[in-house]
């Protein structure tokens, strides 16, 4: 047989000389041509004239991507081409992932020449940069290595078009072992004097023809070895391992970074069928086969950000790997036996699958595609059998499929670029589909049923939107708080100083109750952020409900009928009564307005039991038991776009003047601070229902036991950043009678503990410059162990009832507070019968 020679564009010449010293076709010569950068490209006369009658390997990019199956007299002639240079080196999910960023992709041999193929393409540099800046965002050079001086001709062409430069790490894992595909097919084919297949495009069809090679290998080390360098390449992984399962020596292949004793280490405390491990570095999958086979380990990747992909890809076919392994030990593996154990993965893998071939029309064109085969998966997914898709056409079952989709379905039959989707495909689920071409004129499709990843990814954007409103609304609900308690006990102070003017005590009047309208506000604010002060307690709902019964009446307004569907054994729920009594009224005052009319609104309980289908739909909801609070009404409803957003804040369908929009996020807040989560139902005409799910509690906890105040006297040290809160909360203790002293800080806070021993109480802010109001208290408790505190904020209390604080030396008040609040509070603390939470 001739000796094979490889010929290759200019611009890949270093790239492919030095993945043949790295493989194992160091002998093989490699002579290079030039491509058409800049020129006309290469035809296959240029063929005949470059490779003579030898068979050879010719490499290329653009400049082959237009030739298409060989002539007679030259099916000696393999060619290993993709659509550009760089998608040899890196492949074609990391090109089309760089090239759908805005990159231009470019290899350190392109790099060599650029001045000469620009000059060719007829730019100077002010028209090099115009189509440059139209044409991409950046420059990216696959860098492998194998030209030192790259970096330094990407700056400069990176100037000369100027566009911003990168540089991204790639191996030759994957040139070199297509080298070695290509040179083996060759041989294959000079000695059974036949054609050699065509190598499949996509990863996804790379992986099942390099799994057919690895399961068709004689001998276990042999085998190993084609996993390793099968997945090195596939990853661009610097390390590669499998550690077998009946203790042998482990098989590498690339460095040796991690130790023989530490893969054993993690093989053995691996508890499922793979895993992420060495902190993100790598990961193992478990290779099993009627037993345990061993473990694959690959690690440090190229391109590290795409692990997942790896893993997943990994993970598809690890019983193929273990099957390929197990075969090789018995030494009994036949063509009749490999098609049984191919025959088996089919059918029992768990995406669709479906070959199928393409019919070419009167000129040449596809016409349409016939299914030729389909697996089990693949029927479930479409809810049709085998026996009504197998021999029919595309267009007889989707008589409405677009002839621009048949046509990209025909390019990728006759030229193998691949296709990856996501769509409604049968049934009304979310599909993710991959089209490749297993052989020229078939198209294999490969579908995966992506609907709850999807509901998840919805829900998951929803939850982190309305988490991030809500830290904002939190935040400025706090700052508002804290001026509203200037403006209350300002106000307040002055309508004492002139209580005989009556003019002047009505307008302050008036100041305290905008002052306390807008708290109301801040309140609902608090509650959909989930930073509302709350004392939750065991209620028995139905009471609850039975209860609230009139005021809902009143709230759903005039000619509504309000009935209550009660379940007989309520679960009890733990909740704030004033934040129940808040859901069911915001939720009814919303019931009315949908009803201007009158209407019916029915409130129902019941206890319900959330299973994994609940929970995939809502991300607030956990496995569990709950009880529910369904309310419905009969008024207009609503579209599907509005219940997306109707517990966003601000949000809202009524007239200007009519509503704040916060009405339904104050619930959604309330409910899931109480570990519950609510849904909305409704269509256009058919009324609406709100579900309330809050978790069943079984224990009962003690209840915060009311004491009656003391007598007020003491000192008191306010701990307080807030310049302006600072005075005026001065004010009002200096006004009860307490003796003050005023720390701006933690730092003074101790200095005046320290110096002071006259100090009965301590009224800190929680949210402190330097230490936090926390790890004040806990540093003047370790000084004064026998001080009492109270917590002052705008935000939740729960932050501070854990971690080292005393909780029976510990009290709150929230922000805005009043004078008369503030002095129960204090008075209450300092005699000692405070609530202990």
């Amino acid at each position: 047989m001739a000796t094979t020679r490889i010929y290759c564009c200019e611009t890949l010449g270093g790239d492919v000389r030095a993945a043949l010293a790295q493989g194992c076709l160091g002998w093989v010569e490699c002579t290079t041509f030039t491509g058409c950068c800049g020129r006309p490209p290469v035809s296959w006369d240029d063929l005949r004239r470059i490779c003579g009658p030898s068979p050879a390997i010719v490499v290329g990019g653009e400049c082959l991507a237009h030739l298409g199956a060989p002539p007679d007299d030259l099916r000696r002639v393999h060619l290993l081409k993709k659509r550009h240079c760089a998608a040899l080196i890196c492949g074609d999910y990391a090109f089309d992932r760089h090239t759908a960023a805005g990159a231009y992709l470019v290899t350190p041999g392109w790099l060599a020449r650029w001045r000469s193929f620009v000059e060719g393409w007829g730019f100077n540099e002010s028209t090099g940069a115009e189509f440059f800046a139209e044409s991409c965002s950046r420059v990216t050079l696959v860098d492998t290595g194998s030209s030192p001086e790259s970096l330094r001709s990407l700056e400069e062409f990176g100037a000369f078009v100027q566009r911003p430069v990168e540089a991204v790490a790639a191996g030759l894992e994957l040139l070199s072992l297509q080298l070695e595909r290509a040179h083996g097919e060759l041989e294959r084919q000079g000695a059974e004097g036949g054609d050699a297949a065509p190598a499949p495009a996509s990863d996804y069809a790379l992986l099942l023809d390099l799994l057919s090679r690895v399961s068709s290998s004689s001998g276990e080390q042999r085998v190993v070895e084609e996993l390793l360098t099968l997945f090195a390449m596939l990853f661009g992984a610097r390390e590669a391992a499998f550690i077998p399962g009946n203790g042998g020596p482990l098989y590498r292949h690339g460095e040796a970074v991690t130790e023989d004793r530490r893969l054993r280490q993690l093989a053995g405390e691996m508890p499922g069928s793979f895993e992420v491990a060495e902190e993100g570095r790598g990961f193992l999958v478990r290779l099993s086969h009627n037993g345990l086979v061993g473990w694959l380990w690959a690690a440090h990747f190229a391109l590290p950000r795409h692990l997942q992909r790896y893993l997943n890809l990994a993970a598809s076919a690890a019983s193929v790997c273990a099957m390929a392994i197990v075969s090789a030990r018995t030494v009994h593996r036949n063509l009749k036996e490999s098609e049984e154990k191919y025959r088996l993965l089919f059918e029992n893998m768990g995406n669709g699958f479906a070959l199928l071939k393409m019919l070419l029309g009167p000129m040449g064109t596809p016409a349409d595609f016939r299914f030729v085969e389909i697996n089990p998966a693949f029927e479930a997914f479409t809810g049709r059998t085998e026996e009504e898709l197998v021999g029919r056409t595309m267009l007889e079952l989707l008589p409405d499929f677009e002839p621009s989709q048949l046509e990209s379905l025909g390019q990728l039959a006759r030229e193998g670029t691949p296709l990856a989707l996501e769509r409604y495909f049968f049934n009304g689920k979310w599909c993710q589909v991959w089209l490749f071409r297993p052989r020229p004129g078939y198209c294999g499709m490969i579908i995966n049923d992506i609907t709850r990843q999807k509901l998840l990814e919805d829900k998951l954007r929803q939850s982190i939107k309305m988490e991030s409103v809500g830290r904002l609304a939190g935040g400025v609900a706090h700052e508002f708080n804290n001026m509203l308690s200037v403006i209350i006990g300002y106000a307040e102070m002055l309508g004492m100083e002139h209580f005989a003017n009556s003019r002047v005590t009505d307008s302050l009047q008036e100041i305290c109750k905008a002052a306390q309208r807008s708290r109301d506000l801040t309140a609902q604010l608090l509650s959909f952020s989930r930073q509302q002060l709350i004392s939750p307690k065991n209620v028995d709902v139905n009471q609850a409900l039975e209860v609230l019964a009139r005021k809902v009446s009143l709230l759903a307004g005039p000619g509504t009928r309000v009935s209550l569907k009660l379940c007989p054994e309520p679960w009890p729920v733990r909740i704030d009564p004033a934040q129940l009594e808040e859901i069911v009224a915001n939720i009814a005052s919303n019931a009315g307005a949908a009803m201007p009319g009158g209407g019916t609104l029915v409130i129902a309980t019941g206890n319900i039991t959330a299973g994994e289908e609940i929970c995939y739909t809502n991300i607030d909801a956990a496995p569990g038991e709950y009880l529910e609070i369904a309310i419905s009404d009969s008024g207009h409803g609503m579209d599907g776009e509005t219940c997306r957003h109707v517990f966003e804040p601000f949000f809202t369908t009524r007239e200007v003047g009519q509503g704040s929009g916060l009405g339904l996020a104050s619930v959604y807040g309330m409910v899931t601070q109480n570990g519950g989560f609510v849904t909305v139902e409704s269509k256009r005409g058919e009324g609406t229902t709100f579900r309330v799910c809050l978790p069943r509690v079984r224990d009962r906890v003690q209840e915060t036991k009311v004491v009656a105040p003391g007598k007020a006297s003491g000192t008191v040290l306010v701990v307080e950043d807030d310049e302006i809160v600072g005075r005026m909360t001065l004010k009002m203790l200096e006004h009860m009678g307490y003796r003050v002293l005023l720390a701006g800080d933690s730092t003074e806070a101790l200095e005046l503990c320290r110096t002071e021993h006259g100090i009965d109480l301590v009224l800190s802010d929680v949210m402190l410059p330097g230490a936090s109001g926390k790890e004040a208290v806990e540093a003047i408790l370790a000084l004064r162990p026998d001080l009492k505190i109270i917590y002052m904020s705008g935000y939740a209390p729960e932050t501070l009832l854990d971690k080292g604080v005393d909780r029976g030396r510990v009290n709150f008040i929230q922000k805005p507070f009043d004078m008369a609040s503030l002095s129960d509070k204090i008075r209450s603390a300092l005699s000692g019968t405070f609530a202990t939470g």
